[in-house]
């Protein structure tokens, strides 16, 4: 289903018409709503029925959006403990916009821990990948191209440092060798990716970024946070335990911590307009680039 093409900008108050809209194809109710975050995906809980509704920033997200259909069909085949699909004809096209809908999970409000990352990523990489989940072939560096070529609330000389960065880091990154052999991947693997229950059962959620590729990759996520202080000594170290094995002993894992941290700033760098906080980390995270420095002072989005 399609209709006239956005005529704005992604953003909090263009993803909310998108929202109208396809509440109105699903028959639910888009008068109680919360955008619970904007990034790759707006995302936003509906009231009634119970669901969350997935807006993708634009049309060439189609085929990650149809992915994540197949990923939680496989997921649940497979028995792991992930969000599942509400019952509707998806993915939708709404203003050039791919949306997905899903069950909404029963929500403790307790952060998911380290462990239980860990344990869910064992478990998604020892999974048995059969045909019809289809994934595709890990590109680490994504839409990263996409996000410096759509970048207009940053400075020239900014984004001019941002390509040459990932030039080099794009060399780096074609000379490792990775130790393990291919996996399904999570391919956003945080902890605010768990939806803690009420029965304490951790339950992934955002499909997008699966793929096949080294596990390492979703490894060096966590380790990657740890080393700018999001995760404590003894969390990271529930972490290895609940997996079984320590990404920073390889010693491949600097660079990707390296493609991390940049992919990590490009990704705040799309809603540097949202607000000054936006626009204060991304500077931070800037200078924390141009000075090959790890820092501690990054913050969270």
């Amino acid at each position: 289903m399609a209709t006239k093409k956005a005529s704005q900008p992604f953003s909090s108050t263009a993803a909310t018409l998108v929202l109208k809209e396809a509440c109105s194809v699903v028959g639910a109710s888009s008068v109680n709503v919360r955008l619970m975050r904007l990034g790759e995906n707006a995302i936003f809980c509906v009231e009634h029925p119970s669901l969350v509704v997935r807006i993708a920033r634009g049309k060439e997200h189609l085929k990650d959006a149809e992915k994540e259909v197949r990923v939680a069909r496989w997921l649940e085949r497979c028995d792991v403990p992930a969000v599942r699909l509400y019952p509707a004809e998806q993915p939708l096209m709404i203003n050039d916009h791919p949306v997905t809908f899903w069950l909404k999970v029963a929500d403790s409000g307790e952060k998911a821990s380290t462990s239980d990352l860990g344990s869910a990523l064992r478990s998604v990489h020892n999974c048995e990948i059969d045909g019809a989940v289809a994934l595709p072939k890990l590109d680490i560096f994504g839409r990263v191209g996409a996000r410096l070529d759509k970048a207009t609330d940053v400075p020239p000389e900014a984004v001019d440092f941002l390509r040459s960065r990932l030039s080099d880091l794009r060399t780096a990154y074609a000379a490792l060798s990775f130790p393990s052999p291919s996996v399904a991947l999570h391919g956003d693997a945080h902890v605010k990716n768990l939806i803690c229950t009420p029965n304490k059962e951790a339950i992934l959620i955002d499909f997008e970024a699966f793929c096949f590729g080294p596990p390492e990759v979703d490894l060096a996520v966590t380790a990657t946070e740890h080393e700018v202080g999001w995760h404590s000594p003894a969390d990271y170290e529930a972490f290895c335990e609940a997996y079984g094995a320590d990404v920073r002993e390889w010693n491949g894992f600097q660079v990707l911590r390296d493609i991390n941290l940049f992919k990590m700033t490009t990704w705040l760098m799309q809603n540097v307009g949202e607000s000054n906080l936006h626009a204060e980390e991304f500077d931070r995270r800037l200078t924390s680039l141009r000075q090959s420095a790890i820092t501690s002072g990054w913050q969270p989005f």
